[in-house]
C-alpha cells in the first residue's frame, strides 16, 4: 500500500492542471482564435495557471483525511479558479479576437475535461483503493473474531 506523499501528489495534481489548461488553450484556439500571434507567452501560461489553480488545492496536501464534502466543496473551488484564470489569462493574450462563444466553449472544455482527469484519477487509482477496502475488510472480520 502506498504511503500518502504530499509532494508527489502535488505534482500528480500539478501536471494534470497544467495538462488540462495546454489541451483547453490549444482546442478553444484552434478553433475561435486563428488569427491571434502566438508568442512564448503562450508556452508558459499553462505552467503558471497550473500554479494559480493549485492554489485552493492546498488543504489536501496539507490534511489527508478529508471527508469527501470537503473534498467536493475544494475540488468546486479549485474548477472555479481555474475558469477564472484561464479565461483572464486568455482574454488577455486573445482579447476580443475569440468573442463570447469562445470563451462559453473554453468554460464548457475546461470543465469536461477537468471531470475526465478526475475519472482517470479515480481509475488508476482504483486499484489501490481496492486493496485498503480488502486490508480493511480483513482486519474487521479478525477484530471480530478475537472479540467473540
Amino acid at each position: 500500500m502506498k504511503n500518502f506523499n504530499p509532494f508527489r501528489e502535488f505534482l500528480f495534481d500539478y501536471i494534470t492542471v497544467v495538462a488540462e489548461n495546454t489541451l483547453a488553450i490549444a482546442v478553444i484556439g484552434s478553433i475561435f482564435a486563428r488569427d491571434a500571434a502566438i508568442s512564448y507567452v503562450h508556452f508558459f501560461m499553462p505552467l503558471v495557471l497550473g500554479l494559480i489553480c493549485m492554489i485552493p488545492c492546498v488543504p489536501i496536501y496539507l490534511k489527508e483525511d478529508m471527508t469527501v464534502k470537503q473534498v467536493l466543496i475544494q475540488r468546486g473551488v479549485e474548477l472555479l479558479v481555474l475558469e477564472a484564470a484561464l479565461n483572464g489569462a486568455v482574454h488577455l493574450l486573445v482579447g476580443g479576437t475569440m468573442g463570447k462563444g469562445g470563451y462559453i466553449a473554453m468554460i464548457f472544455v475546461i470543465a469536461f475535461l477537468d471531470v475526465l482527469s478526475y475519472f482517470l484519477k479515480w481509475f488508476l487509482e482504483k486499484e489501490e483503493a481496492d486493496k485498503v477496502n480488502r486490508k480493511i475488510a480483513e482486519y474487521r472480520a479478525s477484530r471480530e473474531k478475537v472479540l467473540k
